[in-house]
């Protein structure tokens, strides 16, 4: 039996430029495990990375002839749910010229609503409802029962199917507990010299490590990875240990000649043991790997005793959540049991800039209670913290989290599109500001955060690592396609 992983032709996230290319995650990680089961046989088929349009990744399909292919994505930042429509697409090609293949879709908003998106679309023949990429033992056992003459689908947990007219959701899988018995990603399946980040950096690729995330804040984008009948699944936060992450990062650098990684998790340093072993195996290890994490400020002022360490075995960048204008807002975001407000990610920022550290900030307009002076108040808040870079997003309703079941509740979604709902585009209006109104604020908050005297300067000079210098200018260059997204209707996926 043969799989193939597919990744169709398409863009990506706009502000990371025409040229980002990386590993998918999810693939590198099933891949593996699929192969070490011997329960298939198993490709990869990336027509980005590889230049591909879809006549020439039909092309190779025919020439693989696999028995299933498999589409989906976890990180949010390649497009949000915008590729699901690429997928789509895909396996509608591939079924017209193939009928008897199987298509499996996971990953983004399949896990979250699983019967919608087959029944919108008959060219998917299963679901692995999985929550965060937990469909390892669900994906072996559907290979396995698929073998058989007389399959029987009920006996898969986290499994969507078609039961003649009927779209079938089994009860949901028990979590994985321990991700170090997964085996290390199957990298030797993927192109691994044509990947590039951020228009203009060469040897790049991005990894995770951890499952979950202890804050679930109402609005994240994590939503769209979590089953809705277990909801609190998404606080479990599971992560590989530190050694066997700093072994996935020497086998990148050493055998694919890695550089620069970007660790995608929601929730990188929630484990303070996994970071102090992973400080420790890197200080031994001498590899010479920049790296760039997301994670929370309650946890860096945490670990503030490891952060010169963690500079010196290669963390360049952190990224970081701002999630309000105000310290009332910070914590109405509800992000665990210790609580930031603007004093402490002002202070955060300075500490780790005085140790060589760059900081990218994130944070969100389009509140249902946002105004004008709200929008303003919060940019003044930002400017405050002073971060070397902001990426500002615009609420997209995830499916599944507290703000969608609102919005679906008042019935405040406009755009219906999922090639907009990628968190740049504005999908509903405030409850004082329209769609456009709210894309305009958020066009000059990204205007008015760079031209402040003096930020670009540091940006460009005032870090060792040429990676602040190089991504920023990459940002740069792609802003108007950025702002574009934020303030009109353009595609930018």
């Amino acid at each position: 039996m043969k799989l193939l992983f597919i990744t169709p032709p398409m863009g990506n996230w706009a502000a990371f430029g025409e040229r980002h290319l990386a590993c998918n995650p999810l693939y590198t990680q099933l891949a593996a495990f699929i192969r070490e089961k011997k329960a298939a046989e198993v490709e990869v088929l990336d027509c980005r990375a590889l230049e591909l349009n879809d006549e020439e990744m039909m092309e190779e399909v025919a020439k693989k002839r696999p028995d299933l292919v498999f589409f989906g994505t976890l990180i949010p930042a390649a497009g949000g749910v915008a590729p699901l429509n690429r997928f789509h697409a895909a396996m509608q090609k591939i079924k017209q010229r193939w009928p008897k293949t199987i298509t499996v879709a996971g990953g983004i908003l399949y896990t979250t609503i699983p019967r919608e998106l087959m029944g919108d679309n008959p060219q998917i023949d299963f679901v692995l409802v999985s929550v965060f990429g937990d469909c390892e033992y669900t994906m072996w056992e559907l290979l396995e029962e698929l073998k058989k003459p007389s399959p029987n689908f009920q006996t898969i947990n986290g499994l969507c199917y078609h039961e003649g007219d009927k779209i079938v959701l089994t009860p949901g899988r028990p979590l994985l507990a321990n991700l170090d018995e997964l085996p290390m990603p199957a990298y030797d399946l993927f192109p691994m010299e044509r990947y590039y980040g951020y228009s203009a950096i060469s040897n790049y690729n991005e990894a995770l490590t951890s499952r979950g995330c202890e804050g679930a804040c109402h609005f994240c984008y994590e939503w769209w990875l979590v089953d809705q009948r277990n909801p609190r699944d998404f606080t479990t936060h599971r992560t590989r240990s530190g050694k066997k992450v700093a072994e996935e990062m020497e086998l990148l650098r050493r055998q694919y000649g890695v550089k620069l990684l970007t660790f995608a998790d929601d929730d990188f340093n929630s484990d303070r043991r996994k970071t102090v072993e992973l400080v420790e195996e890197l200080e031994k290890r001498n590899l010479d790997l920049s790296w760039f994490c997301l994670g929370r400020a309650q946890n860096f002022i945490r670990d503030a005793d490891l952060i010169p360490r963690l500079r010196k075995v290669g963390m360049y960048q952190v990224l970081i959540g701002i999630d309000g204008g105000t310290d009332e807002e910070i914590a109405e975001a509800r992000k665990g049991p210790m609580k930031v407000g603007v004093k402490e990610l002002k202070e955060l920022v300075q500490y780790l800039r005085q140790n060589d550290i760059s900081t990218l900030a994130t944070y969100l307009n389009g509140f249902w209670e946002d105004d004008e002076a709200k929008i303003r108040q919060r940019f003044r808040a930002v400017d405050e913290i002073d971060p070397d870079l902001v990426v500002i997003q615009l609420l997209t309703p995830i499916t599944g989290s507290p703000i969608h079941k609102r919005a679906i509740k008042e019935n405040i979604i406009e755009v219906k599109d999922l090639s907009r709902w990628d968190i740049e585009h504005s999908i509903m209006p405030t409850k004082y500001l329209s769609r456009k109104q709210v894309g305009e604020l958020t066009s000059w908050a990204f205007q008015a955060f760079y031209g402040k005297p003096g930020r670009i300067e540091r940006i460009l000079n005032g870090y060792s690592s040429p990676y602040v210098r190089t991504k920023f200018l990459s940002f740069k260059k792609n802003a108007a396609r950025y702002e574009q997204a934020a303030a009109e209707d353009a595609v930018a996926v």
